[in-house]
């Protein structure tokens, strides 16, 4: 895993913008003559971004190994300030970028009558139920609800906190018995595993598998403090949790399960409260530079030829394209996009795996062992 510079950053955004502009000016310049050049530019300028950005991702500097415990230092105070959980605005932007292409796509074919308004509003219904049916993967409301109670605990000045160690990033999966006769259900989880001082372990997840494999690789061996928050009654369900590095204040925040709070705050180990000091700083774990090329190259490939097949649509007037033309393309075109984009998204699971040294946790339901 290589770090995000400010170089990747700077591209990965700059690609971003210009699709997005490219989709702006053929959604609403639908009047404009032909040829469309502005759109075609756009397009340009996001394939030649997006391949700077690719190149710039790969020689990246790679992540910092863990730092090594010194015995003899002091056990460092607990920090009353702690990073907030930070949106992904590239992935964010990029979903809605997809999301968004049908309808643009649909809006650029169409041409005036009847059909051409029955084929915008049915691909605008499915782009719609499309984003709807993908919202919990980019939202992450809830987790950032609790996260704020803990923050604010800490910065009030008292948590719940012990003595812990970061073993590494867990891959846990569960066989049970699956709705079809002889076939088995798996339920998977990516979850950063800690042990506390009595070598109990305590699963501690993010909901991004990609940042549980970021914070493994930086954190893998660290010591630190685990920190609940004051007021875990008053949250329902997972737990949000801080594991804090002792070396540099590497902090990452997650969930877990409530028992884990409700077990150590009933024993000495977290019963009372420990208070929390401004002097000790924090940081994130540091951000890995995004580009994987089963996954990208996938997206950036069925973006490009979504592209080709929309010039005749954007160069030519429309004498020349008539919509019996016009409509495949666009079809063509969207379809391209989306079977793109769904095959580099299922390609995240296998990349973020040989990312990482990952261990693998399997168990399955008695009643079929």
């Amino acid at each position: 895993m290589r770090r995000s510079t400010l170089l990747t950053r700077a591209l990965g955004a700059g690609a971003l913008l210009a699709a997005a502009a490219a989709l702006a000016l053929a959604f609403a310049g639908l009047d404009t003559s032909a040829p469309r050049l502005d759109v075609v530019g756009c397009l340009a300028a996001a394939a030649v971004l997006t391949a700077a950005w690719a190149l710039a991702c790969r020689v990246a500097p790679p992540l910092p190994p863990p730092a090594a415990a010194d015995p003899a230092s002091e056990v460092p105070a607990i920090p009353a300030r702690l990073p907030s959980d930070v949106r992904d605005a590239g992935r964010a932007t990029g979903f809605v970028l997809v999301a968004l292409s049908p309808v643009v796509l649909a809006r650029l074919a169409e041409r005036n009558g009847l059909f051409g308004a029955v084929f915008f509003f049915t691909v605008l219904f499915l782009t719609i139920r499309f984003a709807w049916s993908l919202r919990t993967d980019v939202s992450r409301k809830e987790a950032r609800a609790k996260y704020k109670v803990l923050v604010e605990d800490a910065a009030a000045g008292e948590v719940h906190a012990i003595r812990a160690r970061v073993d590494g990033p867990l891959v846990y999966r569960y066989h049970e018995r699956g709705d079809k006769p002889g076939k088995l259900s798996t339920t998977q989880q990516h979850c950063l595993v800690l042990t506390d001082a009595k070598g109990e372990e305590i699963p501690l997840g993010t909901g991004d598998r990609t940042e549980v494999a970021r914070a493994g690789a930086v954190l893998r061996g660290t010591e630190g403090w685990l920190l609940f928050a004051r007021r875990y009654k008053l949250i329902e369900g997972r737990q949000p949790v801080a594991f804090v590095a002792d070396h540099g204040g590497t902090t990452v925040l997650g969930l877990t399960n409530p028992e884990e709070v409700t077990y150590r705050t009933a024993t000495a180990a977290a019963r009372e409260l420990r208070p929390t000091s401004r002097d000790r700083a924090t940081r994130k774990v540091p951000r890995t530079a995004k580009f994987r090329l089963p996954v990208h190259g996938r997206i950036a490939a069925g973006a490009l030829l979504a592209s080709l097949l929309c010039l005749p649509v954007l160069l030519l007037d429309t004498a020349d394209v008539p919509g019996l033309v016009a409509y495949p393309l666009c079809i063509l075109a969207g379809v391209a996009l989306i079977w793109a984009a769904l095959n580099g998204a299922g390609e995240v699971q296998h990349t973020i795996l040989r990312d990482t040294e990952w261990t693998v946790r399997e168990e399955s339901d008695p009643e079929i062992a």
